[in-house]
């Protein structure tokens, strides 16, 4: 070979390979400049090159120990990520359980700032109990990084090993791991969702370890009416003994359905006295059907009994027991509940339910700890199927009335197969705390029911008075609130004002309303509840308007609309929304208002004031008009009409709340003829 042909050969080769390192340089330095997760997360206010969490299980006694490590880089972009972002937030339970905690700020000229925890974590007793932590992490700017590490544990027991992993945060993440691991005597099951990626696996001998990745995950913001698991990957796993089998619906029906509801018999002292109470209760209707029975025992309870939440001293105790105190908990209302269908042989189901944002229940997978509402059904005299809920601390549920949560969702009802006259010893636990257990079960699947805004409303009605020598208003009131709606303000007012006078119990409207107490209550006439679907909530009574007419002069008054309507909207904060909303229900919110006069009136204001408007998330009407010389009426109504609105159609929802605030914004001027 020429020497001078292999020397420009090795030239050659050398400004290739240069070229070829130069263009392959470049290619990556531009791919990675024109890659929109990394200009998403250049342009945020902040975002996590790693975001790992690690759970071991380890044997502790009879018990296991669960240890979680949180360690995550985030990097600060701007002021607004500083004034969000730069902070340590643990909730209570994380707080007073953590092992070790480290938190750094590794400065962008390269310094390094370390949290001082013994700051964060100060108490003055060691028996005192540490709160949800909101920390702000010092010395963070624009360009920081915040280093996060902690630990913390949580004793479980063998039914308890389960969890979801869901890698979504509300920023952007360049890396999210979920490791799991384990010994070996455990096998860990687990089942992925919505495409959520296969695991890493490392098995052997002394271990087992299962790492989720995800890469370039995109921030979620994310708020109650969203459905992360509806939409977005996620896995639920468990772990069980390595020779158990996958668990059936006989399995959940005899462990989970009998552990709530099957009867107590050993407090013999007290076990007799419901027999006494159920002859005396149904009285001269011993010989009516067995439906009309149930409805009698059920509403002297629903009406004459308190709920009270579990005391440990009480676990065993009868149902006898608890109708001596006029009383029940949680688990003694779903004992009485199986007892009386039992005892007058009305077939019941065991539903098992789950909140709607929870996520479906899966039937074939069928996941520990995934039934959020466990409760009854049975068919009345006319072959209707009826929902028994049991009441929970200070609610009482009606017949068929169901926690909004679970409005139009999935369930599966489940009962023995097999019709047989059960045995005391099958009815009862006994001393030796065996709960009844079935060979074969039936389940069904079903779909439980909603209400839609024609039974899901809010109607307010107000009639007003303006004293102008007293310069003040005065009216009288009509509350209607019926559906889901009357379930959750019944629930919300029973948690506030439990055994309160009804002038106080109505105190808590204005508050739930967050009107600053614009529509005072100061009487309340009558209160009325239709036990029946849907539930209808009635209320009569008279006030005082606050904020809402200025006296300018002894004739020109100002209305305030903004401080008068005040509808349940649906928020609509940010400019577009990622996710679906999936509401309980639909409904309707509406408001009719007089105002009278004591004389003649002009009202100034009025032109092109009337709003009707449609489409399909919801709708808005607006009027407002003097009705007669001396009388202003106005009338606003709010309507949201499907329990799904898709995230393609939030803009809809913003343009439905922006043509409430047009009406919120009008001010009227009333001007008094004569004065």
């Amino acid at each position: 070979m020429n020497q001078l042909f292999s020397k420009s050969g090795k030239v050659s080769l050398v400004f290739i390979f240069s070229c070829i390192l130069f263009f392959s340089f470049n290619s990556n330095v531009n791919s990675e400049l024109t890659d929109p997760f990394l200009k998403l997360c250049e342009n945020s206010d902040a975002y996590y090159t790693h975001f790992y969490t690690d759970v071991t299980y380890a044997k502790n006694w009879v018990r296991y120990k669960k240890y979680v490590s949180v360690n995550n880089k985030l990097v600060v972009n701007t002021n607004r990520g500083v004034e969000d972002y730069a902070f340590l937030n643990l909730n209570a339970f994380e707080s007073n359980h953590l092992e070790k905690i480290k938190i750094r700020t590794l400065k962008a000229d390269g310094s390094i700032v370390e949290l001082d925890s013994s700051l964060v974590f100060k108490r003055n007793s060691k028996k005192e109990k540490f709160g949800a932590i909101n920390y702000p992490i010092p010395a963070v700017e624009p360009g920081d990084t915040i280093e996060t590490n902690y630990v913390y544990y949580q004793n479980l027991k063998e039914s308890e090993l389960m969890g979801y992993v869901n890698l979504y945060t509300n920023l952007p993440s360049k890396d999210s791991q979920y490791s799991i691991k384990t010994g070996p005597e455990l096998a860990t099951r687990y089942k992925p969702y919505n495409n959520f990626p296969e695991p890493d696996v490392v098995s052997n001998d002394s271990l087992v370890y299962l790492q989720f990745s995800m890469d370039k995950i995109k921030g979620l913001e994310v708020n109650e009416n969203n459905c992360l698991l509806c939409e977005h990957p996620y896995l639920y796993y468990t772990l069980e003994d390595k020779d158990s089998e996958l668990r059936t619906w006989k399995d959940v029906y005899n462990e989970e359905f009998n552990f709530l509801t099957q009867p107590m018999a050993l407090d013999y002292d007290n076990s007799s006295y419901y027999k006494r109470w159920k002859r005396r209760v149904i009285g001269t209707a011993k010989d009516s059907s067995k439906y009309y029975k149930f409805n009698l025992l059920y509403s002297e309870v629903l009406n004459n009994f308190q709920m009270e939440p579990i005391r440990e001293d009480e676990l065993i105790k009868s149902t006898g027991y608890f109708l001596k105190q006029k009383r029940f908990d949680a688990f003694g209302i779903r004992r009485f509940y199986r007892r009386i269908l039992e005892d007058l042989e009305i077939d019941y189901w065991a539903v098992f339910g789950r909140n709607k944002r929870s996520g479906n229940i899966d039937t074939q997978y069928i996941r520990k700890g995934e039934f959020e509402h466990i409760f009854f059904a049975f068919e009345n005299e006319k072959g209707y199927m009826k929902f028994l809920y049991p009441h929970k601390d200070l609610y009482m549920y009606q017949i068929d009335e169901i926690p909004t949560s679970i409005y139009n969702t999935k369930a599966i009802i489940v009962k023995p197969s097999i019709k047989v006259k059960k045995k005391k010893k099958d009815k009862f636990i006994n001393r030796d705390f065996e709960f009844a257990t079935v060979d074969s079960v039936d389940v069904a699947e079903i779909k439980l029911p909603g209400m839609d805004s024609n039974y899901n409303y809010i109607d307010q009605t107000i009639s007003s008075e303006v004293d102008i020598k007293e310069k003040k208003a005065t009216f009288r009131y009509r509350f209607k609130v019926s559906g889901g709606l009357s379930t959750e303000l019944r629930v919300f007012f029973e948690m506030l004002n439990k055994n309160e006078e009804a002038s106080n119990f109505y105190d808590a409207l204005s508050e739930f309303e967050g009107n600053d107490n614009t529509i005072q209550i100061d009487t309340v006439s009558s209160i009325n509840l239709n036990g029946n679907k849907p539930f209808a909530f009635n209320m009569s009574g008279t006030g005082t308007l606050n904020n809402v007419v200025t006296f300018i002069n002894d004739s020109l008054i100002s209305i305030s609309i903004d401080k008068l309507i005040q509808h349940n909207q649906l928020e609509t904060t940010s400019d577009t929304s990622e996710l679906n909303y999936y509401l309980d229900y639909s409904y309707s919110d509406r408001f009719m208002f007089f105002m009278n006069f004591p004389s003649n009136i002009e009202v100034l204001g009025l032109e092109n004031g009337n709003i009707d408007f449609k489409n399909d998330s919801g709708e808005y009407f607006f009027e407002v008009e003097q009705s007669t010389s001396n009388q202003l009426r106005l009338k606003s109504n709010y309507k949201i009409i499907k329990d799904l609105i898709l995230k393609e159609n939030y803009n809809e929802l913003k343009n439905l709340n922006k043509k409430v605030n047009y009406a919120k914004s009008k001010r009227l001027i009333i001007k008094l003829k004569g004065s």
